[in-house]
């Protein structure tokens, strides 16, 4: 039978000890982590809360302002267009989201007439990406823009408008990647469409993100195909115009970005903003975009013998 002497028993027990100890400083390490997670959460949510109130209550003073300065008879129509406010419960400029409505009925027959002409089944299919990709963008756009919406509504459109744009960029390479060879077109195809879905995700959890940053992972994803064109140049399907559209595209993008971060030029911004240039911007790269993917199917056509 093993005798313990008391030495031993005593630095068993102030072993266990210490271990409990230790036990108690853990579960209290664990308890404060969670309890400030909880303070963190509950600060963020008082902070939404917080800044839709404060939107409603811009809201609701200028939409009393409209009132009382229709009872004085005092430029209605002027006070009546301070109604539509951003989210910052600033006034919108008069064309705030109007570029965006116009392209966006052009855009479908823009798309339209790419799938009419497209050649082959897979081409018409990434066509149909395109248009679907720009259709989106555009019209809730638009909406988003032009509307004055409760804060939910608002806070549901403007997490979309944060994310059709890499929705379009990613759409826009589909179709012109069938200019390359099939590993090629996969890889782009594949890559963009994957970068897509993880700027999606960082959109949907991070709504609140700096403008810098989601500004800054605009423009490195808008350039990102820039290490696909030297084979654009070299494709038949292609060629050096092609790859002069789709950089002059990118290039009003990363413009109208730069203008949208900061926030100037801004000429007049009652009417016409920075953020108008940063539309006009969207709309000039489409437009390059629209026509280096209809250049792609008219030579992909031609090599067909079509």
């Amino acid at each position: 039978m093993t005798q313990f002497s008391e030495q031993d028993i005593a630095q068993r027990r102030a072993r266990a000890l210490a271990a409990h100890e230790d036990a108690i400083r853990a579960r209290e390490r664990a308890l404060q982590a969670k309890a400030e997670t909880v303070r963190v959460k509950a600060q963020a949510k008082a902070t939404r809360i917080r800044s839709k109130a404060e939107a409603k209550a811009l809201a609701a003073i200028a939409k009393g302002e409209v009132k009382a300065n229709k009872i004085e008879g005092i430029a209605p129509q002027e006070v009546e267009r301070k109604i539509r406010l951003d989210v910052h419960g600033r006034p919108k400029p008069l064309m705030r989201g109007w570029f965006h409505a116009i392209t966006a009925p052009l855009a479908l027959a823009a798309g339209i007439v790419l799938i009419c002409i497209a050649p082959t089944t897979g081409l018409k299919w990434a066509c149909a990406v395109f248009m679907t990709a720009s259709l989106i963008l555009f019209t809730n756009s638009a909406f988003y823009h032009v509307g004055d919406w409760s804060p939910r509504t608002t806070d549901v459109l403007r997490r979309i408008d944060h994310m059709n744009i890499f929705l379009l960029i990613a759409g826009t390479y589909t179709p012109v990647s069938f200019a390359l060879d099939d590993f090629w077109r996969n890889t782009i195809i594949i890559g963009m469409w994957s970068c897509t879905f993880i700027a999606l995700v960082i959109h949907v959890i991070w709504i609140t993100a700096p403008r810098w940053l989601y500004t800054a992972v605009y423009v490195v994803f808008g350039i990102s195909g820039v290490a696909f064109m030297g084979l654009f140049w070299r494709s038949p399907a292609a060629g050096p115009t092609v790859v002069i559209l789709i950089v002059a595209g990118g290039l009003c993008y990363i413009a109208g970005a730069i203008v949208y971060a900061l926030r100037k030029p801004d000429p007049w911004p009652k009417v016409f903003g920075f953020h108008e240039i940063f539309h006009l911007g969207t709309v000039a790269g489409y437009a390059c975009h629209t026509v280096a993917i209809y250049m792609v199917i008219v030579q992909i056509a031609h090599l067909h013998g079509i």
